[in-house]
């Protein structure tokens, strides 16, 4: 009933600054000889009143995914502050909105803490990365967090992510910041990937992409770092084990690639 009545509320004021908003469309065009100008507002404002709408729309035992509040408290413990502010920018530009989500399953699937990755951006302090569910509609995943707001997090469009899918592989290029590597999961298939990245311009840039696919001599968990050996400045080596033949003999290769 209380739902009801809190739709019925949302439809009349959107009919009411519906009608405010064409008077003012009318004043502006007849002032400035455009509509340009309102077209933002409107959008901003549709926006915003659907967010009114969704968030009233949460009960005791669910949260937005944007919830950042939520998300400080509850998941990441107060042990760091996460800043999604730029996201959210993002997200109200595209009308991407959050979504309901059970507060279980953020205890079920989203509580997995932190992974220590040593220093990465060459600010001598320790950087961690960790995993949260898509924070909109629009993306189609979870993603990558770290702790340190100015390093960008990594979007995926998997489900099953982890902090431990993320490594941190040495600095290949020299430029005082680390690279990575992420172990990428469809969830169901033995057919996996591995993708290095490198942190250019506080931005990360997709270096390589290549397969792993699931056998009984690497095991992800315990080999994941095996994969890789740095040559030489911007010279790494990486081990593609693209397939596993009918005796059960790896088809694999050393494979080399250069990072600037």
């Amino acid at each position: 009933m209380n739902f009801i009545k809190r739709l019925f509320v949302f439809i009349i004021c959107l009919v009411i600054v519906s009608c405010e908003r064409k008077i003012e469309e009318k004043h502006i065009e007849e002032r400035t000889g455009t509509k340009k100008l309102f077209l933002e507002p409107i959008n901003q404002l549709s926006y915003e009143w659907q967010l009114v709408f969704i968030k009233n729309g949460t009960s005791k035992d669910s949260v937005l995914s944007n919830d950042i509040q939520f998300i400080n408290d509850s998941i990441l413990k107060g042990k760091f502050k996460l800043d999604i502010s730029k996201y959210e920018i993002e997200s109200r530009k595209k009308e991407c909105y959050p979504i309901w989500l059970r507060k279980k399953l953020f205890d079920e699937f989203y509580n997995e803490g932190y992974n220590n990755l040593g220093d990465l951006n060459g600010d001598n302090k320790t950087d961690s990365v960790f995993v949260l569910h898509a924070l909109n509609y629009c993306e189609e995943g979870d993603s990558y967090y770290f702790t340190d707001n100015s390093i960008p997090r990594i979007l995926t469009d998997s489900n099953c992510c982890h902090p431990s899918n993320i490594i941190n592989i040495g600095d290949i290029d020299e430029d005082g910041k680390s690279e990575i590597a992420e172990y990428y999961s469809s969830c169901a298939s033995r057919y996996k990937a591995i993708t290095i990245y490198s942190l250019k311009k506080s931005k990360w840039k997709e270096i390589k992409s290549f397969s792993f696919v699931l056998n009984d001599k690497y095991f992800i968990d315990k080999d994941f770092k095996k994969l890789f050996r740095k040559t030489s400045k911007n010279h790494l080596e990486y081990y593609e084990i693209s397939d596993v033949n009918m005796e059960g003999d790896l088809v694999a290769a050393w494979e080399k690639i250069k990072i600037e």
